[in-house]
């Protein structure tokens, strides 16, 4: 069902009147905001029909090619370090610009 537009009319209000006075003023002018009015408005926006989803648009464009990123450090190779008793005590990461990373590998404690 369509939405039927409501009629609103026109009130300024009044300093000489009293509250009651001024809302039943505009009461009988059809300018009072009232819930049966928002309800209204409310239901006319549950309401709203959407069509059906139509068929995809042909493919665009293929835009510009952006600016080239930063070459980026990758790990090259890495290197388990462990003492004469075979106890792993560090690792040593390379770099694809060689330059290297230590960790160090400390033994849990309970």
């Amino acid at each position: 069902m369509a939405y039927e537009q409501q009629e609103w009319g026109t009130y300024a209000y009044d300093e000489s009147k009293s509250l009651a006075e001024n809302i039943a003023a505009a009461k009988a002018v059809d300018a009072l905001v009232t819930v049966d009015k928002i309800k209204h408005m409310e239901q006319g926006i549950a309401n709203e029909q959407v069509g059906p989803q139509g068929e995809a648009g042909a493919p665009g464009k293929d835009g510009a090619t952006g600016p080239a990123g930063s070459d980026a450090k990758q790990i090259k190779s890495g290197v388990i370090n462990e003492d004469k008793s075979g106890i792993v005590t560090g690792i040593t990461v390379t770099f694809t610009d060689n330059t290297t990373v230590d960790f160090s590998v400390n033994k849990a404690t309970e």
